[in-house]
């Protein structure tokens, strides 16, 4: 699914330039320490933002680090529809059944509902991501201080 809709991806201006002047060993913990942080960021604002029928999609999202990557996921495999929402379209036979069961509408009625008008975007993981560009800088900041600090030790 991810493919079909793409990866949201944030850049941090000036890393690069910044890896040049260390030793990988001083880096390298230092760089993974901040990806987690940011991280941890998006995937608890994701969580906020996420809607709620039955708790699966807001407890589907995650977020690993590796060395100079990030990535925070959800996981089921709905959470692109509801992030950018649907054109028109017939759902496949059954796939409304618990959601319909759960609200008291015929599952028939939500399918045609979503055959003429589609289901609306609910983004969730956007607005984290954004919500980070907003932070970035102070969160590079404390990391780069706290770098500055463990040298003059």
């Amino acid at each position: 699914m991810a493919d079909e809709f793409g990866p949201i991806s944030i850049e941090i201006q000036g890393m690069d330039r910044l890896l040049e002047k260390l030793e990988p060993e001083l880096w390298q913990k230092r760089v993974e320490d901040l990806l987690r942080t940011m991280t941890l960021v998006v995937e608890r604002e994701a969580r906020i933002r996420a809607p709620v029928d039955t708790g699966r999609l807001r407890g589907s999202i995650t977020s690993t680090v590796q060395p100079l990557l990030a990535t925070v996921t959800a996981l089921v495999d709905y959470a692109a529809y509801v992030e950018f929402g649907t054109r028109p379209h017939w759902p496949p036979p059954g796939a409304l059944a618990g959601w319909a069961g759960r609200h008291g509408i015929p599952e028939f009625l939500v399918a045609r509902a979503i055959a003429l008008h589609g289901t609306r975007p609910q983004p969730f993981m956007q607005p984290a991501a954004d919500l980070l560009a907003g932070q970035a800088d102070g969160i590079i900041d404390e990391a780069i201080a706290k770098i500055e600090r463990e040298w003059q030790e």
